[in-house]
């Protein structure tokens, strides 16, 4: 792993001009093709450069390249030469990342431990996943999507949880109030509307604020446990997951990190009310947030959205819109839980800085 870091010390009474700048900055990154990257601003005295600038790249091709793209654009060109104008100094460091952390999972079972957690809807039932080795460990809260219906036998899904395990993570898999093995009316029950219109936008903003609480409460429960290494829990999900892992992780200021699959990529184009909420979400955000989908999901304004209002925000939060997975809106859509091969470098080094 290249990491590309760069330093901006600003003029006097110029750190705000270096902010906006850089911010621009990164937005002609994206209209390049290129990822946003990470900004950086000093917090409290000390000599730490005003503004700071990482991206990250699996080789070191890729970095030159990618400094190749910025050194052709005219927009970029003119953004330098804004931040030459409020700067004092500008450094560049170029850093490799060691290998290192692996956990070797060969003759480890994969069958997890099921829990049962209180919840204001009800008792819910989850299932916990620990690395081997002495703990304790930190932990991902990792959220379902709405196919996990009631008596399914696809209840603890230990594809991603062993993606996770093999970084050194345990894993919570939480069953919601209606799904799987945990009791409660399953979401079409309750979001029993035509798909598209105003009731069913309004139903189903209430059915998952309502989840959202399920997901804190299996952090109240995960806490509790001597194996997971509290303060160190962060949050994830796909579809539906992705969802409600966002809205959680705005409600409760104890999750580390949280990262969002493809939520709403099914309803975001028809469901203005829940646009709405999750744009109120990421508003509201303490933490750092991966925003994921793949190109060929069923909708991909989730992710250009939601980064849009984070970058507007000043947000801590990276968005990756990965090439097509698969062929179908639905290989696209099930990226979280088929691709980790390709997403599981780019996550694993966003968890191993905020988890």
């Amino acid at each position: 792993m290249i990491i590309e870091r760069t330093l901006y010390f600003a003029k006097p009474g110029k750190a705000s001009d270096v902010l906006e700048v850089r911010r621009r900055g990164s937005e002609v990154r994206v209209a390049l093709g290129l990822s946003a990257g990470t900004i950086y601003v000093r917090h409290g005295d000390s000599d730490a450069p005003d503004v700071q600038w990482e991206g990250y790249f699996h080789t070191e091709e890729e970095q030159r390249a990618d400094l190749e793209a910025r050194t052709a654009s005219a927009a970029f060109t003119a953004i330098r030469e804004e931040m030459q104008a409020v700067t004092d100094r500008f450094e560049r460091h170029i850093l490799r990342r060691e290998a290192g952390g692996d956990v070797d999972l060969g003759g480890v079972s994969l069958a997890p431990q099921e829990h049962k957690f209180p919840s204001t809807s009800a008792e819910l039932v989850g299932f916990l996943y620990v690395p081997p080795g002495d703990g304790p460990f930190s932990c991902m809260i990792l959220n379902h999507g709405s196919a996990v219906q009631p008596g399914s036998s696809d209840i603890s899904q230990p594809a991603v949880a062993s993606v996770l395990l093999s970084w050194g993570i345990a894993c919570f898999f939480p069953n919601r109030w209606g799904y799987g093995n945990s009791p409660g009316k399953y979401w079409r029950e309750e979001v029993s509307a035509e798909f598209g219109t105003r009731d069913y936008d309004h139903q189903l903003v209430r059915r998952l604020h309502r989840e959202s609480d399920d997901v804190i409460a299996a952090l109240d429960y995960v806490e509790t446990l001597p194996a997971i290494r509290r303060g160190h829990i962060g949050v994830m999900g796909s579809s539906f997951g992705g969802t409600v892992s966002l809205l959680a992780a705005a409600k409760c200021d104890r999750f580390r990190a949280a990262i969002d699959f493809a939520g709403a990529a099914m309803n975001w184009e028809r469901t203005p009310r829940l646009r709405a909420l999750m744009k109120q979400a990421v508003r509201a955000l303490e933490l750092p947030i991966f925003l994921i989908q793949a190109e060929n999901d069923y909708s991909t304004q989730p992710t250009r959205e939601l980064a849009s209002v984070l970058m507007r925000e000043g947000k801590s939060y990276e968005a990756n819109v990965y090439p097509p997975f698969g062929i179908t809106q639905d290989e696209g859509h099930w990226f979280e839980r088929a691709g980790a091969v390709v997403w599981g470098a780019d996550v694993r080094r966003f968890l191993e800085r905020h988890l």
